[in-house]
């Protein structure tokens, strides 16, 4: 009997095995330009792609169409070609990495953000991807730009950043450092563990529709997994290979999405460098300065903030769409109070003679995040 019992028990396990064949996921192809990525990504999104409503696809489009933007010669001079590849997190688009990009752009930074497979077209698609897939559209992504470029940079948003962080860390030698919004070596909840078996037997906590054509509503169970995998894999390979390349991370700790306090373990045991920089905002905690991380308090109840949440690091508050006066209902706080603050951060370059710029994000707080990005090389 009990030979029958763990028979049967095998064969549940391994009926994904038996599934219907994984569909082709829309990846960066290896030796692939940039040009010919963006041509193949407008194709396959206007072919899939679940539009919110038929009569504005043109924007929608664009929202989740990779995209490339180049420094201003003019502005910019003769000086090197600096690039950053960004990638956004799950469930997201390029959309969302479109104000980091844009500040990095007007910091005389030459552009990328890639599309990461399953995203851009609707939640479904993200029942049959993998870790794998993203790793290979932001390798494939970082290789062929490190060509073009005399400097390169990696980055990203929460999935994005374990990413990028995974990439630095593979190729020391070709990346001059990393730029990380909230990125994800944990996820926030001690249960984690449990997504890979969850995903064996279950397609989705909740199903619901997505009104908003550059983020998905619902996350399926099987994309949590991989996230799950991909940031146990990227978090045990910084801390058993600790290394001096620069680092720039910023985040909340009080993030109801990622574990903050085992990113700042793996900050400070993993990213040991003397130039790389942790800047944190936190309701609890007051401001306060050491050599390699910045605490800012972000609890301002008279200003409407109390803690910034997962998506409320990095972008800006007039934003058409996710800004204070944009016209959509989505809400980027975890808090009952909204998030949406204008504030200015200064981005002061330094070791480049380029000029000073100055960049506002949604979060209250100043932030030297390029001056520190520069003076990591």
């Amino acid at each position: 009997m009990r030979q029958k019992i763990a028979l049967w028990c095998l064969c549940f396990l391994a009926l994904p095995a038996f599934a219907a064949e994984k569909p082709t996921q829309f990846v960066f192809e290896p030796e692939e330009s940039f040009s010919h990525y963006l041509v193949r990504a407008k194709e396959y999104l206007t072919a899939n792609k679940q539009w919110i409503n038929a009569d504005d696809k043109v924007r929608e489009l664009a929202a989740v169409m990779p995209f490339e933007l180049l420094p201003d010669p003019v502005l910019c001079g003769e000086s090197n070609d600096i690039g950053i590849l960004l990638s956004h997190g799950l469930s997201d688009s390029p959309f969302s990495m479109r104000d980091p990009a844009y500040a990095l752009q007007k910091a005389c930074y030459h552009v990328r953000v890639v599309l990461l497979p399953g995203h851009g077209t609707k939640a479904d698609d993200l029942l049959s991807v993998s870790r794998e897939d993203w790793r290979m559209t932001f390798r494939n992504a970082a290789d062929q730009f490190r060509k073009e470029v005399d400097v390169l940079y990696v980055g990203g948003f929460s999935t994005g950043g374990a990413l990028a962080a995974e990439y630095a860390w593979e190729h020391e030698g070709s990346v001059a450092g990393a730029v990380l919004f909230s990125p994800i070596f944990k996820v926030n909840s001690s249960i984690d563990w449990l997504s890979p078996w969850l995903a064996l037997v279950k397609d989705w906590l909740d199903h619901y529709p997505s009104d908003d054509f550059a983020k998905y509503a619902s996350i399926p169970l099987p994309a949590i997994a991989e996230v799950y995998k991909l940031s146990k894999e990227v978090r045990h390979l910084i801390l058993e290979n600790p290394k001096r390349l620069p680092v720039f991370i910023a985040l909340s700790e009080d993030d109801q999405t990622v574990d903050s306090s085992v990113t700042e373990k793996v900050f400070k045991k993993g990213m040991i460098g003397s130039k790389s920089q942790m800047v944190m905002y936190s309701k609890e905690q007051m401001s306060a300065n050491t050599d390699r991380i910045k605490v800012f308090n972000a609890n301002w109840p008279e200003l409407n903030i109390l803690g910034l949440s997962h998506m409320a690091v990095h972008g800006n508050p007039e934003n058409t769409y996710y800004g204070a006066m944009g016209n959509t209902e989505y809400v980027v706080g975890i808090y009952p109070m909204s998030l949406y603050m204008t504030s200015v951060v200064q981005i002061k370059q330094t070791g480049l003679e380029r000029a000073p710029t100055t960049y506002s994000l949604r979060v209250l707080m100043r932030l030297e995040c390029l001056g520190i990005l520069i003076s990591m090389r």
